[in-house]
Order: structure tokens, then C-alpha cells, then sequence
């Protein structure tokens, strides 16, 4: 039987906590709460903490995974389950001290109210399982004060994959370093983003039929601008990877959100536009219809990949984007997202 003390018991639960095995409402308190590190961990301590990490983040993975999709391997698509697609010693994830350290600093520390963040050892590059974690993390308490005290600081301002799945959440405090794709871009880290499309879209969907529910302009202006920095900077990175197949879930969002041909004003009833000049009103809609705009880029690889032939470079990249756009029904999508921006437009 393994003994730990009562840091080290509240440690594993904010671990649980994050790979989603115990409830936010008992981690909060406990990462509130400050408390005196030890001088080390027991070895018990470190071996809960690496099981859990270790059982936490495949079972995530394979929760996003375990559908039978195609994306690239190379140049070309191989079609199965996450784990089918790629050798399992591929999808191994390892983490440096940084993992630990972070942890120990949000079990011991007050990250919503300390001036000291944590930040990874600039000697020691993290690796993508500490960059998964530091995700994981920020997705586990956003909507908390603990989360709101993270955004704000390096590494959530400017982690990719948080500005990706919660665009608008770093809309209040937006970084204008640019963002780096390049871990997520190739090998482990691109496997996660395949694993996380279904869960992408559903943010998406969640963060374009929030905009409804919005009144101030000012409000609108700061998400319209934090979607469409992080969608250009992403498709710019899939164009200079090869991996247009990880931009999918803009599809699937696409398709949920247009299926049923809603009107412009579903993006803005509630808008106070009052007060505003014409030019400012048209920049305020031009903000809400940010998604809808960058579908426009998608189109583009779609005129792309028709252009290419048989026996071209990357011909088998391109069917499997124009299989993409046929499933989600892309063209239908646009023309819908079109008539919108049209509808929308006072000018």
C-alpha cells in the first residue's frame, strides 16, 4: 500500500483533476489553497503522479480518437483509429521536470492572485506531453478564477492550442507574439490535434452561437479579432506543414452551424449598435462573421486540390481535402456563409 503525505495527496488530486478524473469542484479549492512544498516527493508520490499522467492523457486521446478517420501519414491517408494509424511507439508522450514543477507550483502556490508564474526551465525545451499538460490544465479550470489568472500569463497567453480551442477567452488579453504551430504541426503533437477535432468544433460552435447572446460592440470587436489572428495563423501554418487535414473541424463547424440556412441576425440580436458610426457598425458585423469569413480560405484549397492531377505532387493530399469538403458539404456552407456576410453588411 502506498503512503503519501497531505501535499502530495493534494498534488495527485489537482493531476486527477486535469486528465479529467476528478471533479473541478474538489480541484478549485485545492489549488487556491497555498501550502509549503516539501523539500522533495516521495518516491510513491512520483509513481502515482507518472501513472496518472500516463493513464490520464491516453485515455483522453482515445476518447477523441477512437474513430475511424482518415488524415496524412506522409503524403498520403491512412484511414482507422488514432492509435491504427500511427505505430504505438509514435504516440508515446514524454514529460521533462517541467511537468512536475508546474504541478508542484499549482498544488503549492495561488495562480490566481501571485504576481510569480511558473514558467518552463529555459534549459530544458518542453516536451509535448508538458505542452499537452499545460493544456490540459488551462481546459480543466477555465471558467474559474484559476483559470482566468492563467490566461493572462506565459505559457497560456501564448500556447496554440489554447488560443485555438478558446479563442475568445484570450480575446480580454490578447498576445501579439506570434503563435507557435510547429510542435503541433508534426509527429506526437499533430497526432493530438487529430485527437482533439471533434472537441475543437464543439468549442467553435459554442464560442459562434455565443455571439447572439452579445451586446457590446467592444466585446464583439476583441473575439471577431483573437478568431480571425488565430485561424490565419494556423491555416498559414497547415499550408507550410502539408497538413490541411488537421483544419477539419472548420468543416464540421461550418456544417453545424449552417445546416439550417440561420439568418445574419442570429450572430447579432442582441448587439447594441447604438451610437455607432456606419464604418464602425460595419467593422463591429465584420468581427461577428469572423468564422464565416475564413471559410473563404478553405474554399480556396478546394479550387486548389480540383487543380490537381493524377500524377502531380500531392494528389493524394488534395482528394482527401476535396473528400473533406464534400462530407461537410462545404460548397453549400459557403454559399450560405456568403449570403450572410452579404446580409450583414450596412455599407
Amino acid at each position: 500500500m502506498r503512503a503519501v503525505s497531505r501535499f502530495e495527496s493534494n498534488l495527485l488530486r489537482i493531476v486527477y483533476g486535469i486528465v479529467g478524473q476528478a471533479p473541478r469542484a474538489e480541484v478549485v479549492p485545492l489549488v487556491l489553497r497555498e501550502m509549503e512544498p516539501p523539500r522533495g516527493l516521495s518516491r510513491d508520490a512520483v509513481d502515482l503522479v507518472q501513472d496518472a499522467l500516463a493513464k490520464g492523457c491516453v485515455r483522453l486521446l482515445a476518447r477523441g480518437g477512437w474513430r475511424r478517420e482518415r488524415f496524412l501519414r506522409g503524403d498520403q491517408p491512412v484511414e482507422g483509429r488514432l492509435w491504427q494509424r500511427t505505430p504505438p511507439g509514435e504516440l508515446a508522450l514524454s514529460f521533462s521536470r517541467n511537468a512536475m514543477e508546474l504541478l508542484l507550483w499549482m498544488t503549492s502556490r495561488n495562480p490566481a492572485d501571485r504576481e510569480e508564474a511558473w514558467r518552463p526551465r529555459s534549459r530544458t525545451p518542453p516536451t509535448t506531453g508538458d505542452r499537452l499538460l499545460v493544456f490540459l490544465a488551462y481546459r480543466a479550470l477555465r471558467g474559474t478564477s484559476v483559470g482566468d489568472g492563467l490566461r493572462h500569463r506565459a505559457p497560456w497567453a501564448g500556447h496554440a492550442l489554447c488560443r485555438l480551442a478558446f479563442a475568445d477567452d484570450f480575446a480580454e488579453s490578447p498576445s501579439r507574439e506570434p503563435i507557435d504551430w510547429r510542435p503541433w504541426m508534426t509527429g506526437t503533437g499533430a497526432c493530438v490535434v487529430e485527437a482533439f477535432q471533434h472537441e475543437l468544433a464543439d468549442h467553435w460552435v459554442r464560442m459562434e452561437r455565443r455571439k447572439g447572446e452579445l451586446s457590446r460592440a467592444a466585446e464583439m470587436l476583441a473575439i471577431g479579432d483573437a478568431q480571425q489572428r488565430v485561424l490565419d495563423s494556423f491555416f498559414d501554418a497547415l499550408e507550410e506543414h502539408g497538413r490541411r487535414d488537421l483544419s477539419r473541424f472548420a468543416l464540421m463547424t461550418a456544417e453545424r452551424l449552417l445546416r439550417r440556412e440561420p439568418r445574419a441576425e442570429t450572430w447579432f440580436a442582441r448587439l447594441n449598435v447604438g451610437g455607432l458610426t456606419v464604418g464602425q457598425r460595419a467593422g463591429t458585423y465584420r468581427a461577428a462573421l469572423a468564422f464565416l469569413r475564413a471559410l473563404e480560405r478553405l474554399e480556396h484549397w478546394q479550387r486548389q486540390a480540383l487543380a490537381v492531377g493524377y500524377f502531380d505532387e500531392g494528389y493524394a493530399a488534395s482528394q482527401l481535402w476535396k473528400s473533406d469538403w464534400e462530407r461537410f458539404d462545404g460548397d453549400r456552407c459557403l454559399n450560405s456563409a456568403r449570403a450572410i456576410v452579404r446580409r450583414a453588411d450596412p455599407m
